[in-house]
């Protein structure tokens, strides 16, 4: 798709479910995008087949939070542990979207849960997943299948956390290249309907190119009756870009997961640091 001459359409979305806090927020975000892009909302669980294969072995053992007590990991507990999340997330699947309006669909699948989802985010538009899952890290922490998930997802990847929802304005990254450009299709289409509330930050080397960088960004978000503001950054570091999104009070940051500046882990520094929704674009 020649994203200069065409918009971003998203039909199918997929979201990633394991009935912690943090995948119950994914599921609400891709409710409302689903009702707002018409799309179709695909729910995934995986049952963690590594986690099963731990708990057959002999000295498996778990740890209680209440007691600080070890105990033996039983399989057939982990099993229906599994099958009960799996329950939760169907049901808050169901009432959400029911509520949304939404075509709906949910799957279980048993496997390496990373692998899984990639597998299942290459027939959707749309991967939409939680910050961290039932982690002890918790806050404000990127979770491991979070991190693995968003380094190697192959198109938009949207990433939040309980207690945070999608909201405006739209800060989106841009420094002029092809992926940039589907970055800016998709932060129109999240403002589409809303009213706007559009900022791009233009990333450049100097004074020159950021001119003609906005000067691209902005014809195409005038062929299309989008206005927005505009904001400049030579400094290409995550300290200086989460100064920026809260400076904006940004609702939601829209990226290109591969430009120039952005490495993996710099990307994934920058998402443990802030609790603005990050929608990833590849």
């Amino acid at each position: 798709m020649n994203l200069e001459e065409r918009d971003l359409t998203i039909r199918r979305i997929l979201v990633a479910l394991d009935a912690s806090p943090h995948s119950l927020a994914a599921l609400e975000a891709a409710a409302e995008l689903a009702a707002r892009f018409r799309a179709e909302l695909l729910g995934l669980f995986v049952e963690d087949v590594n986690l099963l294969r731990l708990a057959a072995l002999p000295f498996a053992q778990e740890m209680s939070l209440v007691s600080a007590t070890r105990r033996r990991l039983d399989a057939r507990q982990v099993e229906r542990q599994l099958g009960a999340q799996a329950g939760l997330s169907r049901r808050a699947l169901t009432v959400i979207a029911e509520r949304a309006r939404v075509r709906w669909s949910f799957r279980v699948a048993r496997g390496v849960v990373v692998p899984e989802l990639l597998i299942a985010a290459a027939g959707a538009d749309l991967l939409i997943l939680g910050k961290a899952g039932w982690s002890l890290a918790g806050g404000r922490r990127l979770g491991s299948t979070a991190r693995a998930v968003l380094s190697q997802a192959p198109g938009l990847a949207l990433v939040l956390q309980h207690g945070v929802r999608l909201r405006l304005p739209v800060l989106v990254v841009y420094d002029g290249s092809p992926l940039a450009q589907k970055a800016l299709a998709a932060a129109t289409a999240l403002t589409r309907g809303e009213g706007g509330h559009l900022t791009v930050l233009i990333l450049a080397d100097g004074p020159a190119a950021a001119q003609r960088r906005q000067a691209q960004a902005a014809a195409w978000l005038q062929a299309r009756g989008v206005k927005a503001r505009y904001r400049s950054l030579a400094e290409s570091s995550v300290s200086r870009l989460v100064h920026l999104v809260l400076l904006e009070r940004c609702g939601t940051l829209v990226l290109p997961a591969t430009s120039s500046w952005v490495h993996d882990e710099t990307l994934l520094e920058l998402l443990g640091e802030i609790r603005t929704p990050v929608l990833l674009v590849r």
